[in-house]
């Protein structure tokens, strides 16, 4: 969410037109008699002066909140705004009591005012115009909410697209099948298992619509993306999964662990005796980390990383704003992708 402090200027002008200076005419005997009296030189200073000051109350609650609206406790921010309305109280004395009555010989309280009164008095303003404040700012935190949110479900049906077209691809799909069909004549019990595991990974990327799931069911999907893959080879891809931490009642965004597989069978060279493909999955209390490792097949001409990582870094930038970290590098032939995301 971007600082939007000219719209807050447009919203700040109009409530203070009509609740300061249109209530003013209003409440006046005549519109001529308002009109002489508002025109006056020391009235249209005064008037400018306190807009200033009025507006500084609205942006210090605006830049407090939009600061600090995830990083501090509601009270402590309002505990902040407090003593920023302080301040500007200050400078609002500072200008009009001292500065007008110095350089034009007036001020807008009757002089001699105690500072107490003239505090308590402007603290009916700090309160009104710093509320307009927090008003503007979770209007816009609403708005980027919403937009967010749009944004994040046509992400996940694209990713969800990308991964449905990866598996359902007449490649993938005739392979399997194929070496399915061989395994029923050599192996009927692996032949079995092999079409539970294909419909149980089609089924999760078809009929699977939640966009949270537990760890466990990404985990799962995993392990049946590999046995299909590896079924295809006459010899089974070197592979290391190493899961690390309790992965129970665990839950994540679907799809968010699955395109680093693909994406490694897909660039990644399957039978290095030098570098198997590695997948390290840890889970901590209040962080999951997960990073796969695999040799570069040249071979393999396609843009190494994808499509696929790259949709899905846009995908975790709108789940997690600011708090995921995204990894991905090409050295010595060897290329890692990295994921870091708080637990919900």
């Amino acid at each position: 969410m971007k600082l939007n402090i000219k719209k807050l200027g447009l919203w700040f002008f109009l409530y203070y037109i009509v609740t300061d200076v249109l209530r003013a005419i209003l409440e006046a005997d005549s519109f001529s008699k308002a009109f002489q009296y508002n025109t006056q030189p020391k009235i249209v200073a005064l008037t400018i002066s306190v807009g200033f000051v009025f507006f500084l109350y609205s942006l210090s609650s605006y830049l407090i909140f939009f600061k600090w609206h995830h990083k501090k406790p509601f009270w402590q921010n309002i505990v902040f705004i407090f003593f920023a309305g302080l301040l500007i109280v200050g400078i609002r004395y500072f200008i009009e009591e001292i500065a007008f009555r110095s350089l034009f010989g007036f001020g807008n309280y009757r002089k001699g005012i105690s500072l107490l009164y003239y505090f308590l008095d402007n603290f009916y303003y700090v309160f009104q115009y710093c509320a307009l404040g927090i008003i503007f700012y979770f209007w816009q935190y609403s708005k980027y909410k919403d937009e967010r949110n749009n944004q994040l479900i046509m992400e996940n049906q694209r990713m969800e697209l990308d991964l449905l077209r990866s598996q359902t691809n007449p490649h993938f799909l005739f392979n399997t099948l194929n070496n399915i069909y061989a395994l029923v004549h050599k192996d009927s019990n692996k032949a079995l298992g092999a079409i539970e595991k294909l419909s149980l990974l089609l089924r999760y990327s078809l009929y699977k619509t939640n966009t949270v799931v537990a760890l466990e069911d990404e985990i799962s999907q995993i392990k049946n993306f590999i046995d299909l893959e590896s079924i295809r080879h006459k010899e089974p891809p070197n592979l290391k999964l190493n899961i690390d931490g309790i992965t129970k009642n665990v839950r994540l965004p679907q799809f968010l662990l699955l395109p680093f597989v693909e994406n490694a069978f897909k660039h990644g060279k399957l039978h290095s005796k030098n570098q198997p493909i590695s997948i390290r999955l840890k889970i901590t209390n209040s962080n999951l980390s997960y990073i796969v490792t695999n040799e570069i097949e040249e071979k393999k001409k396609d843009k190494v990383g994808g499509l696929g990582l790259d949709n899905l870094k846009k995908r975790l930038d709108l789940l997690y704003p600011n708090t995921n970290v995204f990894l991905s590098k090409s050295e010595n032939a060897l290329f890692t992708a990295q994921l870091e995301i708080p637990l919900q």
